[in-house]
């Protein structure tokens, strides 16, 4: 890509200053003028197919996306067709066409496991699940979820593994598990502290204020749902927008207040006539019928019951259900086996690695690219060869998770420059606070950092952190910060034998995301 925007560049097109139609004929002539390669070639009928969508040119860029695909080759081109597939299926289901996007889906699944993508496997795994909600088979849809839960700790995106949690969390209020909905539901609020996705944190509030409404509490409802209104991103603003207001309604409903519940719902009906989604529509319709009902206007309430109707049994003829069943569920169950083998086979070789260059390793901790310019702390890379030297001498460690509270405000408010200082005393007070144990302190990127402490137990491990973190809440900000204080949070856990270094992060993570969803400025453990 860089090398196609260089030609641009030479010769005087500025793809920046244009967008819209004039975008799409810019991206029309450097495909058939400046490409010089397929990839490029791809790119330009990638980037012209986003401009498209973006015109509501569905079907066109649609159309674009499929040559793409027709260029490009497997296996050097996996990661783009693989980004292709996910935008054509999305394209796909816009226009309705379940089948073909049930294909492609299909297909990227294939793709993924025979190429080691375990992200886009999830991606495509979620969208399968899709089309059953689509449907409007949630039982099934689920089963296609928890199909993600074996490799959950293999899913490098945190958004992406917030993104099927909550797929997950709809489908158990839809079929009325309260319970197994709790526990997952606080599992994503404790996530979605370290995932800075707006919409995602919507949804959490949304799918809680659902679960205070099914057990009766409605005050608690609706102050979910104010909160949830400030949370809309720019991509699901509309449909989170929308679903608040059906959740209000319902709960309004529920409290004898039906005449505001369909006054709210009245409001919308042209925008959602004109530009909901099928599924979307469905939806409003059930929700304007129910309160209506409950106001005993039963002839309105019919006609919007029969709308819904008809939406479903159109969605129930389109998408092919039969195609999503038991046999498509057992092909998932042995690629789970196959992206299992692909972990363990990548550990293996890490540990291969490990053996033949560690000598190497060793001479390069010396060097200043393995330190932190700004702290002096080790950074990440030293971090990979540390992680690989304990494993290979089976040295136990405990993992300390450290993250500074609200950092991005200091930033904000008082400059970056302000914001390095206070990370670079932070950084003197964690090695003052190690310096007389055999431990290791890294900065992890940004306001996060990592200490590895070999051979303690837990509780010496918690008892250290939780030194630390009086230690900075009791630290003299004043001249750096001037009336804000600085605080952090701590996630710890043990390393346990025979276990790879992801699950340990997963652990301290986990511990991390506690201590942050019980107020910050906490030490919180993981066994």
């Amino acid at each position: 890509m860089e090398n196609l925007l260089n030609k641009l560049h030479a010769a005087g097109l500025d793809h920046t200053r244009v967008s819209g139609e004039d975008a799409i004929t810019l991206w029309r002539h450097v495909g058939e003028h400046l490409a010089s390669t397929p990839m490029q070639r791809a790119y330009c009928l990638i980037i012209s197919a986003e401009y498209r969508f973006e015109l509501n040119q569905v079907q066109l860029s649609i159309d674009e996306l499929k040559q793409a695909l027709d260029i490009l080759e497997l296996p050097q081109h996996a990661a783009e067709i693989l980004a292709v597939k996910n935008s054509l299926c999305e394209r796909l289901g816009e226009l309705g066409d379940y089948h073909s996007a049930l294909n492609e889906y299909v297909s990227a699944t294939t793709i993924a496991v025979e190429h080691s993508y375990i992200d886009q496997y999830v991606t495509a795994v979620i969208g399968l699940g899709n089309l059953c909600d689509t449907y409007g088979d949630h039982a099934r849809a689920l089963r296609y979820y928890q199909k993600i839960d074996s490799i959950d700790l293999a899913i490098t995106s945190r958004t992406l593994r917030l993104r099927y949690k909550l797929y997950m969390l709809a489908c158990f209020i839809k079929l009325q598990r309260l319970n197994p909905a709790q526990d997952l539901l606080t599992e994503c609020e404790e996530l979605s502290i370290l995932v800075s996705d707006k919409s995602l944190t919507g949804q959490i509030l949304l799918y809680q204020a659902k679960l205070h409404r099914l057990r009766d509490e409605h005050d608690a409802a609706l102050k979910a749902l104010a909160k949830a209104q400030y949370s809309a991103s720019t991509n699901h603003a509309s449909w989170l927008a929308l679903m608040n207001r059906i959740e209000v309604a319902y709960t309004l409903s529920a409290i004898g207040k039906q005449p505001l519940a369909v006054l709210l719902l009245m409001s919308k009906l042209k925008k959602v006539e004109s530009h909901g989604s099928p599924v979307l529509s469905k939806q409003f319709y059930d929700a304007l019928s129910h309160v209506l009902a409950s106001q005993a206007h039963f002839k309105t309430a019919l006609e919007f019951e029969k709308k819904a109707y008809a939406i479903e049994s159109e969605l129930m003829k389109q998408v092919p259900i039969t195609e999503l069943g038991a046999a498509q569920l057992r092909r998932l169950t042995r690629f789970e086996l196959q992206l299992k083998l692909i972990m363990s086979e990548i550990e293996n070789k890490e540990l291969k690695e490990t053996t033949k260059q560690h000598k190497s390793t060793v001479a390069q901790l010396q060097q200043d690219v393995l330190t932190d310019p700004l702290t002096s702390l080790k950074n990440r890379r030293w971090l990979d060869a540390k992680l690989k030297e304990l494993l290979l001498s089976n040295t136990p460690f405990a993992l300390l998770v450290i993250d500074i509270d609200h950092f991005k405000s200091i930033n904000d408010e008082l400059s970056h420059l302000v914001g390095d200082k206070a990370i670079v005393n932070v950084s003197h007070e964690l090695i003052e606070q190690f310096r007389r144990r055999d431990a290791s302190c890294v900065r992890f990127g940004g306001e996060e950092f990592l200490v590895i402490v070999e051979n303690v137990t837990l509780q010496e491990a918690q008892q250290l952190a939780e030194d630390y973190r009086k230690r900075i809440y009791q630290f003299n900000w004043q001249p750096i910060l001037g009336e804000r204080s600085l605080t952090v949070s701590i996630g710890v856990t043990l390393h346990h034998a025979g276990e790879n270094t992801q699950r340990t992060f997963h652990r301290a993570d986990k511990a991390l995301y506690r201590a942050k969803a019980l107020g910050r400025n906490q030490t919180c453990c993981e066994e």
